[in-house]
């Protein structure tokens, strides 16, 4: 006789949501508590400078701003989508600091509850364990790089769409409509590479997945739009690289053996310091010259092998790790030295983003091993560390000063670091102290271009002008295709009286760089001196096409006009520098003259005793305001 089959009770989606949610919002609580200081740190002078204080391109999302993302290679990368939460990110905030650090610290506590909700499919619903794996993955001391410095918005924003790609292909694997996730996992893969390429090794990853947990051995077909859309990425991605980074061709160069050397070394550095967090830097930079017969990196070229040849050996038994191990190695391959142009950086802390999700599982799954009190007590003590090391490590990303000093507690040699905290101390006006740091840096890097430029600056602002020059000439004979070094010669030489040949270094400036407004701007000023009144104008009406908020662009628009007799022009351009900018004393001051040339001196009067309560030393608009009190007096008279 048959027995009567059993229905299984029938688990509300109701029921799902309220088992899941405590562990949803506790995870959400933790990480935003660990990483809310970071809203405190300022932008630092390592690419925020020139993605942000620098760039008026990324600033606000208009039709002009919006062909400039999704066209650019900026600094060697594309990434459009990253670029249009900047850029919505200025139209909120403007170019304060801390509501960039803020969407930073929303989206990386948006990829802990996703991550959470990708464990759970893979943990079997396991709602603790699942959530053990996001805290460990969330305050992560390697997690700070990529949150606590505003450039790397790439990691986090590509990580929210990476984990939603996740999410919905395993969705598509056990709910229907099938087609329908599958749509919008590939979807959100899109999205994921337009906001950083790092991502590219999805579909790796899926097919790795596919062996397991899923167990359905790896289905090709349906990856083939995923490998597609991976590659379009990555050839955009190398296109970038050696269009934008002066460093491929030596990466080209580097020996093979060497290379793949310093990529085993990688992937067993992050193993190391995501168990022993200790010790991170923002720059790891190799002491003199790499070998291939360095002793660390042989042994852990030996150790990385024998990893993987572990996890091989024993995917049978324990097939979790060689999943694991696969994800890891595949979402690091990217930035590994085989592919990387730096061979002095080998490795980063935001490397570590995504490749080390699946060690944070693993982890979490072992403590499942241990009885539930010693685990969770266990849980609880390593994520508490962990939180305390992430806070200690976001003070070192609070600004330019700290940043470089720890660097260099770390990396002594490190030309970079010598020449940035050198930079960070001459915009503090430390120039005695920035000096020692170029010279250092070129110690250690002789050919080091921006140490020279950045060096020139500082014997400028000193007032050392031969100085200066001999440094940015140096600087071209290096790369003679840098419009910035081109622009600060030409200032040099126009102080200098050597009109000519500043004339001809703004001109190729322009060539190298026909976008560049302070370069139009400053031409704008020495044909101005030279009489050339028309040109000077037109020079100055680029500028302001480029760069509208160039506050003395208006006013010397206006001087120029003033000098052409049109006065009611000149009037109108004084006006838009001090909305723009209403502390400028010399536009208060040529507002001023011009009207009074207009027979308007009460309103003459107030705009020079404005420029005086600005600039008590002004001595134009003391000298106009002592003449207009006398005209007056002697008129009563």
């Amino acid at each position: 006789m048959r027995k009567a089959a059993v229905a299984e009770p029938k688990i509300s989606v109701e029921s799902k949501i309220n088992a899941r949610l405590p562990a949803a919002l506790l995870i959400a609580a933790v990480t935003l508590a660990v990483f809310w200081p970071a809203l405190e740190n300022q932008f630092v002078n390592w690419d925020d400078d020139k993605n942000f204080l620098t760039n008026p391109a990324f600033r606000g999302l208009a039709v002009s701003n919006l062909r400039w993302m999704w066209t650019t290679f900026h600094l060697g990368h594309y990434h459009p989508l990253t670029w249009m939460s900047l850029g919505l990110d200025y139209v909120i905030w403007g170019l304060d600091p801390t509501g960039y650090h803020l969407t930073n610290v929303l989206l990386h506590t948006a990829n802990a509850v996703l991550f959470y909700l990708v464990a759970l499919r893979l943990l079997g619903g396991k709602i603790w364990t699942a959530a053990a794996a996001a805290l460990l993955f969330a305050v992560h001391p390697l997690r700070v790089e990529s949150v606590a410095w505003v450039s790397e918005r790439r990691d986090v924003l590509s990580g929210v769409f990476y984990l939603l790609s996740v999410l919905a292909y395993l969705r598509a694997q056990k709910e229907g409509p099938r087609g329908r996730w599958l749509a919008a996992s590939l979807a959100a893969f899109a999205a994921a590479l337009l906001s950083k390429v790092i991502v590219v090794s999805l579909p790796i990853v899926l097919l790795l997945l596919d062996i397991y947990p899923l167990r359905r051995g790896p289905r090709w077909r349906e990856k083939i739009p995923y490998f597609a859309l991976a590659f379009a990425a990555g050839w955009a991605a190398l296109a970038g690289q050696q269009t934008g980074v002066a460093g491929f061709a030596g990466h080209v160069t580097m020996r093979a053996g060497l290379r793949v050397e310093l990529s085993l070394y990688g992937l067993v550095f992050y193993v190391w310091k995501t168990i022993s967090p200790f010790g991170l830097y923002p720059q790891y930079a190799w002491s003199g010259s790499v070998s291939p017969l360095d002793p660390l990196l042989l042994a852990t070229a030996a150790l990385a092998v024998a990893a993987t040849a572990a996890a091989v050996a024993l995917r049978s038994r324990y097939p979790a790790l060689l999943t694991v191990w696969g994800c890891y190695v595949v979402s690091l391959l990217p930035v590994l030295s085989i592919a990387r142009l730096d061979p002095q950086q080998s490795v980063a802390d935001h490397h570590t983003y995504l490749a080390t999700l699946g060690l944070a599982l693993l982890a979490a799954a072992g403590l499942t091993a241990l009885r539930a009190p010693e685990a969770a007590t266990l849980a609880a003590l390593v994520v508490v560390g962990l939180a305390a090391l992430t806070r200690q490590q976001i003070g070192v990303w609070r600004d330019p000063l700290s940043l470089w000093t720890r660097t260099l507690a770390g990396a002594p040699d490190s030309a970079v670091a010598h020449n940035n905290l050198g930079e960070a101390l001459g915009a503090r006006a430390r120039l005695e102290e920035a000096i020692p740091q170029f010279e250092r840096a070129l110690q250690i890097k002789p050919a080091y271009v921006e140490a020279y430029y950045n060096l020139g600056l500082v014997r400028r602002k000193q007032g050392r002008l031969q100085a200066a020059t001999q440094c940015f000439e140096q600087a071209l004979q290096i790369d003679p295709t840098l419009a910035p070094v081109h622009n600060d010669l030409a200032n040099c030489y126009a102080v200098l009286g050597r009109k000519q040949e500043a004339l001809e270094q703004y001109r190729l400036a322009l060539r190298y760089q026909p976008d560049f407004a302070n370069a139009h701007y400053n031409l704008g000023n020495l044909l101005q001196s030279e009489g050339q009144l028309t040109e000077a104008i037109s020079r100055y009406q680029e500028a302001l096409r480029l760069n509208p908020a160039l506050v003395d662009a208006h006013n010397n628009w206006g001087v120029t006009l003033d000098a052409l007799h049109r006065p009611t022009e000149a009037i109108g351009h004084y006006r838009q520098a001090l909305l723009l900018d209403p502390q400028n004393a010399d536009a208060h001051n040529n507002l001023g003259s011009s009207l009074e040339a207009q027979g308007k001196t009460k309103e003459a009067m107030a705009h020079y005793r404005e420029a005086l309560r600005l600039n008590p030393s002004h001595r134009d608009a003391r000298a106009n305001l002592t003449r207009l009190v006398r005209q007056s007096q002697a008129s009563r008279q």
